[in-house]
């Protein structure tokens, strides 16, 4: 009896296996012994993913990940869309390690890199932080892949400093193209009665930690944390090795909005004041970052939600530190009924919840607006590439590849 691997060229095998979704791919381990090697190994999950996003295949293999509240329990669920028909492909819990949530905690999605997907705790109130005495930690955090349902919540860092109590105050993360590693880094915020800096007669003291997936540890970041606030939201972004966060940053005696980025190869931190123009309302401002065309870009726009119209304004920032390089792109509005922007699509078509909480997608070159028809409130949306990527770290990922 002939096995298919001598009916078919391992090559061929290969080339047929790099078209199939991450699902199917599961089922096929199996289907002998040599299949489940070759896709546990990890030449054949680095290629898997590289042919997904391949620019022919990208769009196909691409879409949206999207946490909404459902109406009916009020809990929150994940739905993955396709990238090119927006339609929802699949609706699913919050990772196993977070079933029954308390309902004054909610998950936030820190970012997507290659199908793995980082998860935060965080009460629903952004001015309260959460704290354990004991352990000087604030809030959860999980890396999940959605495509394989493998989840690793990251142990607690076990630094300490003795200048003060520490609280966290957001995390990001990112992938190091150096090293081919990812990394959670974790932004800390230190009372320290010794700190150059004063606010409101208590001193703070800023610092950074890194956690590698490859050593599943964490560490201090050498290059110091510069002075911020972050702005209530935490809006985050992460684009080509950079990741960055919507924050107002110290400057002498004062502070300016602008963002803070990390350059997850070199572990050091850069700051950008926003540009002028556009900014600023009468009665507040909302400033939300997203990726457009692979570049960080900045909407702006009213915080008044009485008002019945609101404008909206990109720009895009060409380089990290100056804040010359930021660009206006267009306006989009007056709107009528639009509570906030979730990111763009395809053509600088933007998605809008409106204050419904229905999820919109609003095409600039037609001026058209389409509900996208989703049952449940949208809170969050990231681009996401299915990947078979593993959360399994250093040793563990050899004999992976190996077995």
């Amino acid at each position: 009896m002939f096995t298919t691997n001598e009916v078919l060229p391992e090559d061929l095998i290969i080339q047929i296996l790099l078209w199939l979704p991450v699902v199917s791919l599961l089922r096929f381990k199996c289907v002998c012994k040599s299949w489940c090697a070759l896709i546990n190994g990890q030449n054949f999950i680095n290629k898997h993913l590289l042919h997904n996003q391949t620019t022919s295949n990208k769009n196909r293999n691409a879409g949206f990940l999207l946490i909404q509240r459902q109406k009916s329990s009020n809990d929150r669920v994940f739905s993955k869309l396709q990238y090119e028909s927006l339609e929802i492909l699949s609706t699913q819990a919050v990772p196993s390690p977070y079933f029954g949530i308390p309902k004054h905690i909610r998950i936030n999605i820190v970012s997507s890199i290659n199908g793995l997907v980082c998860l935060n705790l965080n009460t629903a109130n952004p001015d309260i932080v959460l704290w354990n005495p004991a352990t000087n930690e604030t809030k959860d955090i999980v890396l999940w892949n959605p495509a394989t349902n493998e989840t690793k919540v990251l142990p607690k860092s076990g630094i300490s400093y003795p200048q003060g109590r520490t609280l966290t105050r957001d995390v990001g993360f990112g992938f190091d193209f150096k090293t081919n590693d990812y990394k959670v880094v974790k932004l800390l915020e230190i009372f320290d009665p010794d700190s150059e800096y004063c606010i409101n007669d208590i001193n703070y003291f800023y610092a950074a930690e890194v956690y590698c997936l490859s050593t599943g540890s964490w560490r201090t970041v050498s290059t110091s944390a510069p002075g911020y606030f972050m702005d209530s939201g935490c809006y985050r972004t992460y684009t080509k090795g950079m990741f960055s966060w919507s924050a107002s940053i110290r400057d002498d005696l004062d502070f300016f909005p602008g963002i803070l980025s990390f350059d997850m190869s070199n572990e050091v931190f850069l700051t950008t004041t926003l540009p002028d123009g556009d900014l600023e309302d009468p009665n507040g401002t909302w400033r939300i970052f997203f990726v457009l065309k692979e570049l960080v870009s900045l909407v702006t726009f009213g915080k008044d939600r009485e008002r019945l119209e609101n404008c909206f304004y990109i720009w895009s920032l060409l380089e990290y530190g100056v804040k010359e390089s930021w660009i206006k792109l267009f306006t989009i509005g007056p709107l009528m009924g639009i509570e906030k922007p979730l990111g763009f699509w395809k053509n600088e078509s933007l998605f809008l919840r409106n204050n419904e909480g229905q999820l919109l997608l609003y095409d600039p070159s037609a001026q058209k607006i389409t509900n996208l028809q989703v049952d449940g409130r949208p809170m969050q949306m990231i681009t996401y590439v299915e990947s078979l990527i593993s959360l399994k770290r250093g040793n563990d990922l050899e004999e992976q590849g190996n077995s």
